[in-house]
């Protein structure tokens, strides 16, 4: 024991340093993991659901599972045939008349998302039809549906989105939907969000479309 504080008193200076620098870093991991979760916890997340089952009668939902509210701009959709992929805004409900509306809001998915909260933009059928299927529901068999909602959010500088794409495989006289993945891919890098923002205002301008589907393909 007099050894020990022996060596404390010959070296005190090392030891306060040494005490100071333990300190430190105990008060940067701290911090670190309190940035973390913070970032965490602000940051945007946006999923793409099938509801009420897994054929093309299922609705179609994006959610809000972020901290914060959300206001969904847009739902872009496409259906691949191998051939020439055509983008199409699916987020208004074209099939429905505004004179059979109490409220003409519900002719459009568009509008804030709160935490939690989600938005029915109809069936997984009238989707793709609004995304320019006009034929049967087995001509859809052994195609894949690409979705991507868009989203504005306080926190962004720019829109955020997510991806999600659907199989859609032959079941009986059905046509069953498969995800891909799990969840649905948030798009969050500031050049793909510059991308989708282009994107949109092509469309909503009527501006060239050109080469469109090749960009939306490699989101």
């Amino acid at each position: 024991m007099t050894t020990m504080l022996d060596f404390l008193k010959e070296n005190v200076e090392i030891v306060q340093i040494a005490a100071s620098l333990t300190t430190t870093v105990v008060w940067l991991v701290y911090l670190h993991i309190f940035l973390s979760g913070y970032i965490q916890q602000r940051r945007s997340s946006i999923l793409i659901n099938r509801g009420g089952g897994q054929d093309m009668q299922a609705r179609c939902l994006v959610s809000n599972m972020g901290a914060q509210p959300a206001y969904l701009l847009d739902v872009l959709a496409s259906l691949d045939t191998g051939e020439d992929v055509n983008v199409s805004s699916v987020v208004d409900r074209e099939e429905l008349r505004k004179e059979e509306m109490e409220q003409p809001a519900n002719l459009t998915g568009q509008g804030p998302i709160p935490s939690g909260g989600y938005v029915d933009i109809g069936t997984f059928k009238d989707v793709a039809r609004r995304a320019g299927h006009s034929g049967d529901e087995t001509d859809l068999q052994d195609r894949c549906l690409k979705l991507m909602a868009v989203c504005a959010t306080n926190q962004a500088n720019h829109v955020v989105a997510a991806v999600r794409e659907f199989d859609m495989d032959a079941e009986g006289e059905r046509v069953r939907l498969k995800p891909h993945k799990l969840e649905a891919r948030q798009i969050r890098s500031r050049r793909r969000r510059k991308k989708i923002t282009s994107m949109l205002e092509r469309l909503e301008t009527g501006a060239s479309t050109r080469n469109l589907g090749a960009e939306f393909a490699k989101l």
